[in-house]
């Protein structure tokens, strides 16, 4: 250590006494004597429980709850933390060495330095020490990371634990070259690491170096446990590998066939993924081994919306919610979202039942807005963007990047909030256009509100809604002082939190104001933007004697009882026509045998009917050139799916209904100058679809022209969007500024 600096060796904090003299707390000896005989045998649950007594007699919580937490790994029956005088909080624990910054690191730093002078055999305080040193805010003078590092390394009791730990909170904080620093550091231990390699892979993706990430994901599937194997699975999931996670699975489930979580994951996975057949496999052997287990039951009414039936899906989600589940569970989140594909409810319906399910997520009482005093008007609004979907395919990423790299150069300032788990060359991307940017998955609502106030974000907006990825929870706190919801949710939250829904003149009227507990900010034209990152070539021209195509590429829930019989008049009334349906769902043979005898009960036979499967977005957008007219489903109407197949020259015939769901069509083709396209009522829908196809020579021939078209539309104008989508964030917060009693904020 250089003598510039203070030692390690002068005590702090109350622990004065030298290393080289006897010690007048006797608990220092303990201490050193409980370190030395874990590093000879580190599975002793009572030398763990006993240094947990010791430290928090200390008052050092951290590694009192961390000893603890060992001992009881490895002896259930260790009894209650409170018994050996354990007391912690969530910002009293080691998890919060995974952020970026610590506003006490400097006070913990002196505080463990302290009794590292004392007690320098102590491996834990080492580690923490060598983290807090290497935040902002860590004490200048009192040592270097890499001198604590070294300590901890010298002391530690298995093998590559401070490297592994240092990498667990470096790529937790975001600082995945780091994280990658110390796991590679493990990669030559004989006694490969398997979570280490796990981490590494996580790291390794975010920079992009997917190769050697995939070596590393390959390189923990060789551990032979199955908790392990199950969190895995979990994380090679979450980053789309979702082939690799099965595999992963089934490995777990011979090493241990009589546990009922692995192949209630598998399940999940498969569900996902529309491996249906294989999720049924797996579903009846879960009844075997647990009859009637709750959440394989879930995961059949999961089936039925996979199976194209959202009524029945609807249906047993609220039996489910109803019979006593957790009011604040995603299940509220999952019944919202099924309702907006069920055809038997009216816009009112919809919009109470979303109200109900958001009563349990609002704080008691309404959490105050203590933000002090209104940004000065000129100054740089900083806004936020709570998302963890910016990556390849998700409508979210397809509509929001091209936003994120122009929105800087209207003046705002773009914090963004990364909720998720995947990260690909997107996500990279839009981080590069971040003025500030938060890995957030990790965070709990209550320190991502807090992470949110303390960077002084104005405008919030949430681009979940009720999907997957969704912290509405944040919200519900009130994280800044104007908060509103877009893009990807096409309905109001039902959050009362929550102050404008971002929408258009058509899917949000303002006659339609009561289906909306947000005020309503209107964007002029359309409230969605087609700007993709490719182009997609048009496909070659059908043949002159292929039978007219009608088409729809939307997943399976969608296609409604009520769309059913839409499609089938349109089918009915247009001789020798056919129709391709399109949709993840449809790979699997019941799931086709399923809307066959749909539209068979409507007269329309199998022989007209084309069922295809997922594919690849190449593959996809290709595929747009064997149908000549789409067909909008109702009361989901398609959002993506429309767009792509606008611009691959393909005319789409919509149903405007009542809410926001059911009105995109309506919303682009106005905006694309076809209202002609779009219905008011089925039989009007029936006469556009027909009128179509009797024009099948120029609807083949005109695809270029349709395009040119859409291109020259306010539907591609990304630009005059983006600074349309600068200036209404500019208003909701002048609306906030003024007293916030504004409630509609019409499209100029």
């Amino acid at each position: 250590m250089s003598r510039d600096r203070p030692s390690l060796e002068h005590g702090e904090a109350g622990f004065s006494a030298p290393l080289s003299g006897p010690s007048p707390d006797p608990r220092v000896a303990e201490a050193a004597g409980l370190w030395r005989a874990i590093r000879r045998s580190p599975l002793q649950p009572g030398a763990w429980r006993d240094l947990a007594r010791v430290y928090a007699g200390l008052d050092l919580r951290w590694q009192a709850a961390y000893a603890y937490r060992q001992a009881a790994r490895l002896d259930p029956g260790v009894g209650p933390a409170a018994g050996l005088g354990i007391v912690w909080t969530a910002e009293s624990g080691d998890e919060v060495l995974g952020r970026p910054a610590l506003a006490n690191a400097a006070d913990l730093a002196r505080r463990f330095a302290g009794w590292l002078a004392v007690c320098g055999e102590d491996w834990l305080t080492w580690l923490y020490l060598a983290r807090l040193m290497e935040l902002p805010d860590a004490p200048a003078g009192l040592a270097l990371a890499a001198e604590a590092e070294e300590k901890a390394q010298g002391v530690e009791f298995i093998a590559g634990e401070t490297l592994h730990w240092l990498g667990v909170w470096r790529l937790n904080a975001g600082d995945a070259p780091g994280a990658i620093a110390a796991f590679s550091g493990l990669l030559k231990l004989e006694a490969q690491r398997h979570g280490s390699m796990m981490y590494l892979g996580e790291a390794l993706l975010r920079v992009g170096n997917t190769a050697a990430a995939e070596k590393a994901f390959e390189r923990a599937s060789y551990s032979n446990n199955p908790e392990f194997l199950k969190t895995l699975a979990a994380r090679v999931y979450a980053h789309n590998y979702w082939q690799e996670a099965i595999a992963v699975l089934r490995r777990a489930v011979e090493l241990r066939p009589n546990d009922t979580g692995i192949p209630l994951m598998l399940a999940k996975i498969q569900s996902e993924v529309y491996d249906l057949g294989d999720c049924r496999d797996t579903l009846r052997r879960i009844e075997a081994l647990s009859p009637g287990n709750a959440e394989a039951r879930l995961l059949e009414a999961g089936m039925l919306g996979r199976m194209g039936d959202a009524r029945g899906h609807l249906d047993t989600l609220l039996k489910a919610y109803e019979s006593g589940g957790d009011p604040r569970s995603r299940l509220a989140s999952s019944i919202a979202m099924t309702s907006l594909y069920n055809d038997r409810m009216t816009p009112a319906e919809v919009a109470a039942l979303h109200r109900k399910l958001c009563v349990p997520i609002k704080e008691n009482p309404p959490p105050p807005r203590a933000f002090g005093p209104p940004r000065p008007a000129g100054a740089r609004l900083r806004v936020g963007f709570v998302t963890g979907d910016l990556h390849r395919q998700h409508p979210v990423n397809i509509f929001m990047l091209p936003i994120l790299a122009r929105l800087g150069r209207t003046g705002l300032a773009v914090h963004i909030y990364h909720t998720g788990t995947m990260h690909d060359a997107f996500t990279r991307e839009a981080k590069g256009y971040a003025d500030r940017w938060l890995e957030a998955a990790a965070l709990s609502d209550g320190d991502l509100k807090a992470a949110i106030v303390a960077d002084g974000v104005d405008v919030l907006i949430d681009l979940a809604g009720h999907t997957a990825t969704h912290r509405l929870g944040v919200f519900a706190k009130r994280a800044a002082p104007v908060q509103a919801t877009f893009l990807g949710y096409p309905h109001s939250t039902g959050l009362s939190e929550m102050d404008w829904l971002i929408g258009d003149a058509v899917v949000s009227p303002s006659e339609h104001a009561s289906l909306f507990v947000e005020g309503i900010a209107q964007m002029p034209d359309s409230v969605f933007c087609w700007a993709p990152a490719e182009t997609w070539p048009l496909p070659p021209v059908r043949p002159p004697g292929a039978p007219v195509t009608f088409g729809s590429f939307n997943n399976a829930m969608k296609l409604s009882p009520v769309t059913i019989a839409l499609w089938s008049e349109v089918l009915d009334a247009t001789p020798g026509s056919r129709m391709l349906l399109k949709a993840p769902s449809l790979r699997d043979p019941a799931v086709q045998a399923r809307f066959a005898a749909l539209f068979r009960e409507r007269g329309i036979s199998r022989e007209r009917l084309e069922f295809r499967g997922p594919s690849g977005l190449d593959e996809m957008m290709r595929e747009y050139g064997d149908i000549d007219i789409a067909l909008d489903p109702v009361p989901y109407n398609g959002g993506t799916t429309t767009l792509q197949a606008l611009w691959m020259g393909v005319p789409v015939v919509s149903l405007e209904g009542g809410n926001f769901v059911s009105r995109m069509g309506a919303s682009f083709l106005r905006t694309l100058g076809r209202a002609d396209f779009v219905a008011s009522n089925a039989a009007e829908y029936v006469r556009i679809a027909t009128g179509l196809a009797g024009d099948k020579a120029g609807l083949r021939t005109g695809r270029a022209a349709f395009r040119a078209r859409m291109a020259a539309s306010p539907l591609c104008g990304i630009e005059a969007y983006t600074e349309a989508f600068g200036a209404l964030s500019r208003r909701m917060w002048e609306v906030y500024r003024m007293g916030g009693r504004e409630r509609l904020i019409r499209a100029t």
